[in-house]
């Protein structure tokens, strides 16, 4: 497994949120890309969604 920077993940969850639609059937595996990014950018947003930083807030909230 290739470990990436904290700057190329970054730049990583911006190219893939590019590519959201907005049609949540379409995004789903780019919405679960994008989390798992950030899951290596801060590992504890798995058991504290509420700790994520950004504006996307929980991808699994109202699933």
């Amino acid at each position: 497994m290739v470990t990436m920077t904290e700057d190329a993940i970054k730049q990583e969850i911006a190219e893939l949120k590019t590519k959201l639609t907005g049609n949540l059937f379409e995004d789903g595996e780019t919405m679960q890309a994008i989390y798992e990014l950030k899951k290596q950018l801060n590992p504890e947003i798995e058991f504290s969604p509420s700790m994520e930083d950004d504006d996307d807030g929980c991808l699994y909230c109202g699933s």
